[in-house]
């Protein structure tokens, strides 16, 4: 008698569906369980609040996917962005104009992203050595030029990218969203973006088929140093100061946004809006505890076991429930 795959079949579709849509269905919970309980975290205000938290880890993560989609990865996203606030504070305390300093803020961006992107793809470096390195070279550069010391009396007008509001909406939470839009655009409608997908599938492969996979790489990593400078310029107008710490502590966060995104919707693959979710879980996680008054302490144990449970709903433990 021939077996019934009916049963099977659907337990194989429900696996599916919880493979690429688990981490959302966990944020849905979340998000349900924190309105109910915490009527603050439900608030207008609160709303607001969370709107500008994303938008800095969300653009240094944005970053980070753009290595970590063609299996390489950068750690001097922190280092870039101090460096980025520190002279574009210099300048703007000199008396120049607050383009002109964030023009050449973002020209910083791109020349380290430069720099580390010639390491790995064209000397065929490690990109964990070099982008320490990187790190390393800049802070150092970073406290030289501030002995240490944080620089103050930034002018009013360039606190409105990092504290101002359009129509109630935070300016850096819609720069956030035109970055990531750029982005998104970018890796998923045009030949070079989906280049730097399958480059990431199989580089051989795509070396093989003509695809310049240095180049490629090269564009990555200035990808990551560009969202890097943005962040540090949005971070530094935030708090109308700069310092060589500065941006450092968002390395991690950023690196668990991205992983949590690896597997929400395209199993396995680093994309922009995945990315977005893995930071809105991580926002939220962080804000629910701190509305709970949490002790800092308890955070980081509690926060790494929410993206622990959030990668176990999706692709992780699906292929963990296939075997």
């Amino acid at each position: 008698m021939a077996k019934t795959t009916g049963a099977p079949s659907a337990r194989i579709k429900w696996i599916t569906y919880l493979g690429k849509y688990g981490t959302i269905i966990f944020l849905g919970i979340m998000i349900l369980c924190f309105s109910i309980l915490l009527p603050p975290f439900r608030s207008p205000e609160n709303l607001v609040n969370v709107m500008g938290q994303l938008a800095l880890l969300s653009i240094f993560s944005a970053g980070m996917t753009c290595v970590l989609k063609m299996a390489d990865f950068d750690l001097s996203i922190g280092a870039i962005a101090a460096m980025t606030g520190i002279v574009v504070a210099e300048l703007l305390v000199a008396g120049y104009n607050i383009p002109l300093s964030i023009v050449v803020g973002l020209l910083i961006g791109v020349v380290a992203g430069l720099v580390n992107g010639f390491l790995v793809a064209y000397l065929e470096l490690p990109a964990f050595v070099c982008t320490l390195a990187t790190m390393s070279v800049l802070t150092g550069a970073s406290l030289a030029i501030t002995k240490g010391l944080s620089i103050w009396s930034l002018p009013e007008s360039f606190g409105f990218i990092g504290r101002g509001y359009f129509l109630g909406i935070p300016v850096r939470f819609l720069v956030m969203i035109v970055l990531l839009a750029l982005l998104a655009l970018f890796h998923g409608y045009t030949t070079t973006g989906r280049r730097m997908e399958a480059i990431g599938g199989n580089p051989e492969a795509s070396r093989m088929s003509g695809i310049n996979v240095r180049f490629n790489r090269l564009l990555g990593f200035v990808l990551s140093g560009f969202c890097s400078a943005v962040a540090g310029i949005v971070l530094t107008s935030a708090v109308l100061s700069a310092n060589a710490t500065q941006g450092t502590t968002y390395l991690m966060d950023a690196f668990g946004a991205c992983f949590i995104g690896a597997a929400t919707i395209r199993i396995g693959q680093f994309h922009i809006w995945g990315t977005l979710v893995g930071v809105i879980i991580v926002v939220v996680a962080i804000n629910g505890l701190i509305i709970m008054m949490v002790p800092g302490y308890y955070t980081t144990m509690i926060q790494g076991i929410i993206l622990l449970l959030a990668i176990l709903l999706s692709g992780t433990g699906v292929r963990i429930l296939k075997k």
